[in-house]
This record gives structure tokens, C-alpha cells and sequence, in this order.
């Protein structure tokens, strides 16, 4: 994808999951630096006021939406809408990883990597579409992951990424003619300071960094997209 994108973000409004983490809180900043308006959804209450105080303005907005509180997420989308002006775009960059073999994994790991990984971006989504669809414009983007088909030791966290990738699939093909697009981006190993916490000994030359992904993500979501999607694994170069 060429170096695009960021000069259509001013004045648009972008609803964005899983802003409290690294990657969401840098698309959240680039946006932010771009003129984007914010409608930023956390999945706990707590998480709230501080992500208000980081990010808060008057072009900000920031609600608690529970991973599978349907009522809630279309509650946040309209206050999104009166408050800010229409939703031209969903970015979730909720998620959680985990390693290790099926069988020494911790009870409930499995749901948990759905949740995270699945459930609470479906959830915004759904809450979403309905509006783009109505408007016929729109762009739901996900985040992925490169190692879902070919990677080994994670069970859990691949198969729930799996799932979102194929989610995000079907709905590319329901939404086709209805002028929303779905796009989602597939990193490979993030440079993260949970990464390098989990892998002290592993060489971080080639991991992607954060600005990348993030900078990949707003693309999506404002510049036109690339032939070959939904599915779009992100280059180095951003």
C-alpha cells in the first residue's frame, strides 16, 4: 500500500477498540495528530478515566463497552454519532496472545483468546455495520495475525485469531456492492514491551514496530484499498 491515508483522517470519525494497549494507544495518537475525531471503546469501567485523561479533548469520546454487551456497543455508537458526527470508520485493535502446549495451558485460556481476540471486535462491529450500511460507506479493520495457518506452541491465541480472519472474511463477501469494506492487517511478531518481557532472549531486529502496524491499520481505514484483501499482511516499510 503507498504512504497514504493520514490526509483524509482530519475531521473523520473513527470508533476504535483496544486503545489502552500498545498498538491502540498508537493509533489513537496518530489519529489524534491527524485531526481524527475519537470514539474510543474500552472493554472494563476502570479503564475508562485514564484513557480519557490521555486522549480526552472535545473531539474524544470514551465509553465502556463489554466484550459481548450488544446493548451497550449500540449505545456507544450512537452517543458516538451525536456526539462527534457519523462513524466513518471501525479500527479494533483489541487482543491478547498466549503460548504454550494445549494441556499445560490455564483453564479458560481458550475462552479468554476468543473474547479478547474475537467477541470484542464482532461486538463493535455488529453495533456499526447497520449505520454503514445504511449510509453505503464505511470501513471495518481488524487485526490479524501472519502466523495463523503456519505457526506452532499457540493453539489457543491462532485459533481465535483464526476465527476473527474468517469472520472478517465472510463478512467481506455479505457487505460486497454495500460500499463498506472490511480489511484486516496480519502482523508477524510485534516489537512490544510485553514481547520482549516474554522473550528476553530473542533478537528484536525483526520485529515489526508498533508505529508500522498502527500507521498500517489508519491506512486501511481511510486510503483506498489494495486488490487481494481482505486479508493484508503488513510490510515492514509501513
Amino acid at each position: 500500500m503507498e504512504d497514504g491515508g493520514m490526509e483524509h483522517v482530519r475531521g473523520r470519525v473513527v470508533l476504535l477498540g483496544g486503545a489502552t494497549g500498545e498498538v491502540g494507544a498508537e493509533v489513537a495518537r496518530q489519529l489524534q495528530e491527524a485531526g481524527a475525531r475519537l470514539a474510543l471503546a474500552v472493554r472494563r469501567p476502570w479503564q475508562v478515566e485514564p484513557l480519557r485523561a490521555r486522549f480526552g479533548g472535545t473531539n474524544v469520546l470514551v465509553g465502556c463497552v463489554g466484550t459481548s454487551d450488544s446493548e451497550a456497543a449500540a449505545g456507544f455508537v450512537k452517543g458516538a454519532h451525536d456526539a462527534l458526527g457519523p462513524v466513518d470508520a471501525l479500527i479494533a485493535t483489541q487482543g491478547a496472545y498466549a503460548f504454550g502446549p494445549v494441556g499445560a495451558d490455564p483453564a479458560g485460556e481458550l475462552g479468554a483468546m476468543v473474547e479478547a481476540n474475537l467477541l470484542a471486535p464482532a461486538n463493535l462491529a455488529r453495533a456499526v455495520v447497520g449505520r454503514f450500511r445504511r449510509r453505503r460507506a464505511g470501513r471495518l479493520v481488524f487485526t490479524g495475525a501472519d502466523a495463523v495457518g503456519t505457526g506452532h506452541g499457540m493453539a489457543n491465541y491462532l485459533a481465535s485469531k483464526a476465527a476473527l480472519h474468517e469472520y472478517a472474511r465472510t463478512l467481506s463477501l455479505d457487505l460486497q456492492d454495500s460500499g463498506v469494506a472490511v480489511a484486516v492487517a496480519m502482523p508477524g511478531i510485534l516489537d512490544t514491551q510485553k514481547n520482549r518481557k516474554a522473550m528476553p532472549d530473542a533478537d528484536p531486529a525483526g520485529w515489526l514496530p508498533v508505529p508500522v502496524l498502527a500507521r498500517f491499520l489508519v491506512q486501511l481505514a481511510m486510503a483506498p484499498l489494495p486488490a487481494g484483501g481482505p486479508l493484508y499482511p503488513v510490510p515492514r516499510a509501513g
